[in-house]
């Protein structure tokens, strides 16, 4: 018969409440990491913004900005 079906295959055991807690910290402190990373990026972006004529590329610094933005509310808002 297994020649047909094939053999149970065999997993692992099911997670613990410790490994399940262990990974949800370390995923916790992976997106605070990312937010923190993101802020400092924005605080040279408006740096570098308040020094800037108006014109393309100071456009484009602000499109960049606002999806940093979006980036961060998905992080803050998703955990």
């Amino acid at each position: 018969m297994h020649r047909i079906f094939g053999k149970k295959k065999e997993t692992a055991p099911p997670p613990t409440l410790d490994d399940a807690q262990h990974s949800i910290g370390n995923r916790l402190s992976q997106t605070e990491a990312k937010v923190a990373a993101i802020d400092q990026e924005l605080v040279s972006m408006k740096q570098q913004m308040a020094k800037m004529r108006d014109g393309p590329a100071k456009n484009q610094l602000k499109q960049r900005a606002l999806t940093l933005l979006k980036q961060k509310k998905m992080y803050v808002l998703g955990s």
